[in-house]
């Protein structure tokens, strides 16, 4: 079975050798630049950081959310105030007219996990479906043009759908490390007020190990990005792999992102992750809406070994259990996964449980996917 870590994030040993405990731990004059790496001078930094006042975590995501959804220009590659159209808007990477709708309530909201401001924890909480599933990615004129053809037809599973939804998936998740970035340069000058040393070391340490991790996934969507660009524009679209499971059912939840593959489906280790020297390679996934239920779509870069190995892993779960198995991943692995308020009601205590364990754990360490007795959803593959 899948194994969960005791702790949601990554814990690593560090010693006195560690080039930052040690500059931390030696003398230094105020005027220096402070040991954690800011910039700024000792004395405007951390010299008194153990006697101020600690901030409330409510004030810190009120904050930080500010910083995240900020607009920060269309992303599209020819985008300047000549070829721009309008304002930059929400794009939704769900479709609204489309998976949204099927699982939107009477008050014309949707279910998802969001931290909540007293322990920062992932808990249910409900969003209107205009808003769920959105970045502000784009300028009204460009997002209209690139994505039109899966705006005004019915998915059919064409592979150039595929392809563009999965560019709208990167783009989204380009957008998110970018403001994932900031936020937690933001957040490492916060955190350790009102800790002892050792406290705030620890968390100058996992911030700093955190953002290098995401400079590095930035720069691989950026690559990745790219390469989604130039296949749309030269209409090379055979760059890419699209493979596409339809199944009928209730379309109770959706989900859309791009994951790197560090494991398949049964648990085979396919790259270590945490090791900064190797590129990812990403895999995207899609819930799409058809008139009889729905599709799991995966599209991924041909040139790439892991994103087939995890697709190959995943063709070779028996139908019965595919639509179970999906969605644990979905809510292990994305947090644009959103779904019916029925649906969660309708779950028992038990499969409630994991998702909500799986949704509060930020990553896992193998082990092979295995589906419920009570299975989640009720899709039945072709």
């Amino acid at each position: 079975m899948i194994k969960l870590p005791p702790q949601p994030f990554k814990v690593t040993e560090v010693d006195e050798t560690h080039p930052l405990v040690v500059n931390a731990l030696r003398d230094r004059k105020h005027f220096e630049l402070c040991w954690c790496g800011s910039g700024k001078k000792y004395k405007k930094c951390h010299r008194l950081r153990e006697q101020e006042t600690p901030c409330p975590l409510g004030q810190i995501l009120s904050l930080q959310q500010k910083i995240f959804w900020q607009k920060r220009g269309c992303m599209h590659p020819q985008a300047s105030p000549t070829t721009c159209n309008g304002r930059v808007i929400d794009s939704h990477t769900i479709q609204r007219k489309g998976p949204l709708e099927r699982i939107v309530d009477e008050t014309g909201h949707v279910m998802h996990f969001q931290s909540n401001s007293t322990d920062g924890e992932l808990g249910v909480s409900k969003t209107g479906w205009r808003k769920a599933s959105v970045f502000p990615g784009y300028c009204a004129g460009h997002d209209s043009s690139l994505f039109s053809q899966l705006e005004r037809e019915p998915f059919t599973g064409e592979h150039r759908q595929c392809v563009l939804q999965a560019f709208r998936n990167v783009c989204n998740e380009l957008y998110r490390k970018q403001a994932l970035i900031e936020v937690l340069k933001f957040q490492r000058h916060l955190m350790d007020r009102g800790r002892n040393l050792d406290e705030q070391i620890n968390t100058q340490i996992s911030y700093a190990k955190s953002i290098k991790g995401q400079i590095k996934s930035v720069e691989e969507l950026e690559r990745l990005r790219v390469s989604y660009e130039s296949a749309i524009i030269q209409n090379e679209l055979e760059t890419f792999v699209s493979k596409c499971y339809f199944f009928r059912g209730d379309l109770d939840v959706v989900s859309s992102s791009v994951f790197q593959c560090e494991f398949d489906f049964v648990g085979n280790k396919l790259v270590d992750m945490w090791d900064l020297s190797i590129d990812a390679e990403s895999l995207s996934h899609s819930v799409m809406n058809t008139d009889e239920g729905g599709a799991i779509v995966f599209v991924w870069l041909r040139s790439e070994n892991a994103p087939n190995a995890v697709v190959t892993s995943f063709d070779n779960l028996p139908d019965e259990e595919k639509g179970d198995i999906f969605v644990q991943y979905c809510f292990l692995n994305c947090e644009n996964t959103f779904f019916a308020e029925r649906w969660w009601k309708g779950l028992s205590t038990e499969n409630r449980d994991q998702v909500q364990c799986f949704a509060n754990t930020f990553f896992y360490e193998g082990g092979e996917f295995v589906s419920n007795k009570d299975r989640l959803v009720n899709w039945s593959f072709n």
